[in-house]
């Protein structure tokens, strides 16, 4: 990420980071609205993890739509001031801020559910729960930003860093990659 950080100052970008879309809905850092899925095989809410997993992208999705509207309005404001907004980054797999590649959550979620807790490391939810269930698509915060932006008949590109290549510790240019997907974009621009 350091490498995503220096390319992007290199090239004259100033940078503000976004809050984390899934720490504000999913509570906080440790997730703790997600956790009651884990090692759940065999337990009283692997039956119903259909329904749940249903509540919590609902739920998801009111919350991401509050964020959204802050990030559009945040997005109007630079641009009055002036301030052109060069783009957003957002992660590969990620089930929020995946661009062009998200998380497919029924999948994922079975692979939560059947590993023992103790198996739970990083890389094992890295390899398993995310590489493994990555599928084409944005994700949900990308997709309420995108419905936002067009509301307000902006757009903004939005480039991907490829969360797979990090991991596999090759180095990412987000800039030099696949040209942006323009998020807002119906064939409007932003007006002031």
């Amino acid at each position: 990420m350091a490498e995503l950080v220096e390319e992007l100052v290199d090239a004259g970008y100033g940078i503000r980071q976004l809050p984390c879309p899934e720490r504000l809905a999913w509570g906080g850092v440790l997730k703790r609205r997600s956790l009651l899925l884990y090692h759940s095989k065999g337990g009283p809410l692997y039956p119903v993890r259909s329904v749940l997993l249903s509540a919590f992208v609902w739920w998801t999705k009111i919350a991401y739509r509050r964020l959204a509207r802050q990030v559009a309005r945040d997005v109007i404001d630079y641009h009055r001031a002036g301030i052109t907004v060069g783009g957003i980054v957002g992660i590969g797999a990620s089930p929020s801020c995946g661009v062009t590649t998200t998380l497919d959550l029924r999948a994922s979620l079975e692979v939560v559910a059947t590993c023992p807790a103790a198996e739970l490391t990083r890389d094992v939810m890295n390899e398993r729960a995310v590489l493994n269930c990555r599928r084409p698509g944005a994700g949900l915060f990308i997709e309420s930003l995108d419905r936002e932006l067009q509301r307000r008949k902006a757009n903004l590109p939005a480039r991907e860093h490829d969360l797979a290549a990090e991991l596999r510790g090759e180095r990412q240019t987000v800039l030099a990659g696949p040209p942006p997907k323009t998020l807002g974009d119906r064939g409007h621009q932003m007006t002031t």
